[in-house]
């Protein structure tokens, strides 16, 4: 009888133990007034950079920058979550903690199918972090490594495997590694530099080439940062493309990253062509993006933090503070005859819709002023994909033109992102989006250069609550911004402006769907 009664007991333990779980969960996910629901940030504390971004055994790894005593940067710790589908995320204990030899700043991840590295101690490959650790003005790299599918992780004994032997240089960072050749590269940020370095074991490095400074190379307005060497083939000949992270510098104020298209011979990145400086994200809240390691469908699939070092730590977030992008595919095409990096949504993302929210336009629109579609989408959702086609030749020429689709609230509060027919740019507005009391410049518009002059332009959207990616053209321009609105944005409508009378906006197509909410609340 008393094994009964412990046994009756332990259950309502637990299960007591769930509803609280799935209440405070619950918590978390929506009573939060700015919790994204699309994208992910952890239960509580300090997120920025993705590190380790790995594939193993069925699961995607997103290891990141956190810290888990507040809700500012400080001593840096590697957070851990794991998905199945790229969408829904659990988050796991934190992974590496600060030693005798630094802070664990940004780094990679790779699995050691050969066990190049003699660390295997049992029958699957070894998971093995690659990393900076950072002490005062020391930055150095080290290893760790996993034998149980990264649910644990042991620091080298032979750390660090990689000294700066530069003293006059304090950046030396962000090692991100791959497999090429019997051997492996790295990748490394060396203050407006990126240096290149081969093993064969990941714990003895020799220095190859290096790239960005002599001749000066790119933008230079910070320090460059978060490395990420992608190869890829375009007309038949293989080409590679190195992102770099930059902060400050950016098109539009503080973070962002540009890439770099060349060739790599195993020791020497080289740029080819000349041209004017290219982003992966206009926008002012894409930062540190780097791609998985293993990817099983051998796509070049990123992640990025949704961020800016501006203001990313004054953000009015109470609990938490920083989240990641959606996940995003990255190819090499040509468009009017340049190569460009494309990113694309993964085509992950689309289980989140709602197949009960859904609305189409049956025929194009012609607007004079404005249209609005909410009363026409018959749900509400502050969750949205959005997909317009739009005709920017207009009857007569008018470089003051512009439209913009704007999503809004019931306190005229807007989010609005947008084209101008004069100077063929997009733009992001959230000046009169809710809170920009936080940081002076927050509420500033930000622009892209469009990559085409093509008269049909594409728009694809993603609203989360308080977050928005855009892909224009299929991917080839690309922004990313955060806002703060007193109530959720659950309007949509698209404005168009003119000087002259008789020009109109045409909508060619116009697609809305509802999506759901990555957690289970």
């Amino acid at each position: 009888m008393s094994l009964h009664v412990d046994v009756s007991i332990r259950i309502l333990i637990f299960l007591c133990t769930l509803l609280f779980l799935k209440e405070c969960h619950a918590q978390n996910c929506l009573n939060d007034k700015y919790r994204p629901q699309l994208h992910y940030s952890p239960a509580k504390n300090w997120l920025n950079d993705p590190n380790g971004l790995v594939y193993l055994a069925g699961e995607y790894h997103m290891f990141y920058q956190y810290y888990p005593d507040g809700t500012v940067w400080g001593p840096m710790h590697w957070g851990h979550a794991i998905t199945s589908d790229l969408v829904h995320w659990e988050e796991l204990p934190i992974a590496l903690y600060p030693n005798a030899l630094g802070d664990i700043f940004s780094g990679s991840a790779v699995v050691d199918f050969k066990n190049t590295s003699g660390l295997q101690t049992g029958g699957d490959p070894p998971l093995i972090l690659i990393f900076t650790q950072a002490s005062g003005n020391t930055q150095l790299q080290s290893i760790a490594v996993s034998n149980d599918r990264g649910r644990s992780f042991g620091f080298y004994a032979g750390n660090p495997v990689l000294q700066n032997t530069d003293k006059t240089i304090n950046d030396f960072r962000d090692p991100k590694v791959f497999y090429m050749n019997d051997k492996w590269i790295m990748s490394l940020a060396v203050k407006n530099k990126i240096q290149m370095f081969s093993s064969n074991n990941l714990k003895n490095w020799t220095k190859l080439g290096e790239f960005g400074a002599v001749p000066l190379q790119g933008a230079h307005g910070g320090v460059w940062e978060c490395p990420d060497l992608l190869s890829f083939t375009l007309d038949g000949l293989k080409l590679w493309v190195l992102l770099v992270s930059i902060n400050p510098g950016g098109p539009n104020n503080g973070s962002a990253t540009q890439y770099f298209i060349g060739t790599f011979d195993g020791r020497q990145f080289r740029k080819t062509g000349i041209y004017q400086n290219l982003w992966m994200d206009w926008g002012p809240d894409n930062y540190a993006g780097v791609t998985f390691s293993n990817e099983p469908k051998n796509r070049k699939l990123l992640i990025a933090w949704m961020n800016n070092w501006d203001y990313g730590q004054v953000l009015p977030t109470v609990a938490w503070r920083g989240q990641m992008t959606l996940p995003r595919v990255l190819d090499l095409q040509r468009i009017d005859g340049k190569p460009r990096l494309l990113s694309t949504p993964a085509v992950e993302v689309e289980s989140l819709r709602n197949l009960a929210q859904f609305y189409e336009t049956t025929r194009p629109l012609w607007i004079r002023s404005r249209h609005d579609f909410t009363n026409d989408l018959q749900f509400n959702n502050s969750l949205l994909e959005v997909d317009g086609v739009f005709d920017t030749q207009l009857t007569i020429n008018d470089p003051s033109a512009t439209f913009s689709i704007c999503f809004y609230n019931g306190l005229a509060e807007e989010v609005c992102v947008g084209y101008n027919f004069g100077t063929n740019n997009l733009f992001f507005d959230r000046s009169n989006s809710g809170d920009t009391s936080f940081y002076g410049n927050f509420g500033q518009i930000s622009y892209a250069n469009r990559e085409t002059r093509n008269k049909i332009l594409q728009l694809k959207l993603y609203l989360d609550t308080s977050a928005i990616e855009i892909f224009a053209d299929g991917g080839y321009t690309t922004m990313t911004g955060l806002f703060f609105p007193t109530q959720l944005l659950t309007g949509v409508r698209v404005k168009f402006s003119s000087g002259i009378a008789v020009n109109q906006l045409k909508i060619l197509s116009m697609t809305i769907r509802g999506l759901k909410s990555i957690y289970n609340c």
